[in-house]
């Protein structure tokens, strides 16, 4: 009798859990979902420049291709990516740059003088000191470029270091 009360017990606990986790995969696989469709067109988005100043997605240019790029000062993935973009500057003239990091602006500002990306015309640093860009544009490793075209379409989403000729071959292939 004992041992059947156990038996129950330990199927409605292995159900239960199973249920359970069953229920975590479709929520998350849902809410993955949604955030890629979301990713498809560039969301809406409100952060600041280093001046201060808000800056949205009706701030971007139109009809240009945009590069997000969600970087960190300490990651040298990161400075790799810079100066490989920096080097090739004269391959981007159509393109508009939106580097992204959730650092205080003195730590901003340093690493775009570092790679000469300041004062240039299609290049943006913005601050994500509330971390709106990590979770509206899926943003959970650095670096981490969203590349999109013309059309504000998705046409690459990539985790980690990407050099100049990878961004342009993904730019270039799709248009």
């Amino acid at each position: 009798m004992k041992k059947k009360k156990i038996g129950i017990i330990t199927i409605i606990v292995i159900v239960s859990l199973l249920s359970y986790f069953g229920y975590n995969i479709i929520t998350k696989a849902k809410e993955k979902n949604e955030i890629a469709k979301q990713l498809q067109t560039i969301p809406k988005f409100e952060l600041k420049t280093l001046e201060n100043f808000t800056f949205t997605n009706s701030d971007l240019k139109q009809n240009t291709s945009t590069i997000f790029i969600y970087f960190n000062s300490d990651c040298d993935f990161c400075h790799h990516e810079a100066k490989s973009i920096s080097q090739n500057l004269n391959k981007f003239k159509n393109v508009q740059f939106v580097f992204v990091s959730f650092e205080q602006t003195e730590a901003i500002k340093k690493f775009a003088e570092l790679h000469k990306l300041n004062n240039q015309e299609n290049i943006i640093f913005l601050e994500d000191k509330k971390g709106d860009f990590s979770i509206q544009f899926n943003a959970n490793s650095i670096p981490y470029i969203l590349i999109y075209n013309q059309k504000n379409e998705l046409v690459k989403k990539h985790k980690g270091q990407l050099n100049a000729n990878g961004i342009l071959r993904a730019l270039y292939q799709n248009d």
